[in-house]
């Protein structure tokens, strides 16, 4: 297992160098399977997953993975990241959906991961999303093809799940 503790140092570095350049195959992932899941190229794999929203799937670590981005991209304070789908994370979805011309409903479905899946980059064997500024979240897809995420370079990891909610940051 390569050592997960990154710096945002060199997250920058990789985003100003690029990344290699992906293939166009295909994901196979269900959101059945309880996890944010792939085969074959990363760069779709979160275009067939969801959904979660208010009423669906409304405590988990993938609220949390959806709760990191709009935090990266500045639609949401760090003190909203409770793996809890609630009002607050319902109105900055609906605002990141509109302001990417999604259909702002408010529900992180196939069409919203797969636009947030754009500002994924990659860097060896790990991810990272490249939010808005300075905020990145990094990420990493296991042999099996489950993704898991970090809540910081020095944090813990856990696997993105639709039916638990483990960071030690869930209520």
């Amino acid at each position: 297992m390569f050592l997960r503790i990154r710096v945002v140092a060199t997250a920058v570095v990789v985003a100003m160098l690029g990344a290699p350049a992906i293939s166009a195959a295909p994901a196979s992932a269900s959101v059945s399977q309880g996890y944010v899941a792939g085969a074959g190229a990363w760069a779709d794999d979160w275009a067939d997953e969801g959904p979660v929203s208010a009423s669906t799937r409304p405590h988990s670590n993938v609220v949390a993975m959806w709760q990191m981005i709009l935090w990266a991209d500045g639609y949401l304070d760090r003190s909203g990241i409770d793996c809890r789908f609630g009002p607050v994370t319902t109105a900055a979805t609906t605002k990141w959906q509109s302001d990417r011309g999604l259909r702002s409903d408010g529900v992180v479905g196939s069409g919203t991961l797969a636009k947030a899946a754009t500002r994924l980059s990659v860097y060896e064997s790990w991810f990272y999303y490249d939010g808005a500024g300075t905020n990145f979240i990094y990420f990493d897809r296991r042999a099996d093809g489950r993704w898991d995420m970090s809540l910081g370079p020095d944090l813990e990891w856990q696997l993105l799940s639709y039916t638990y909610a483990n960071f030690s940051i869930c209520s």
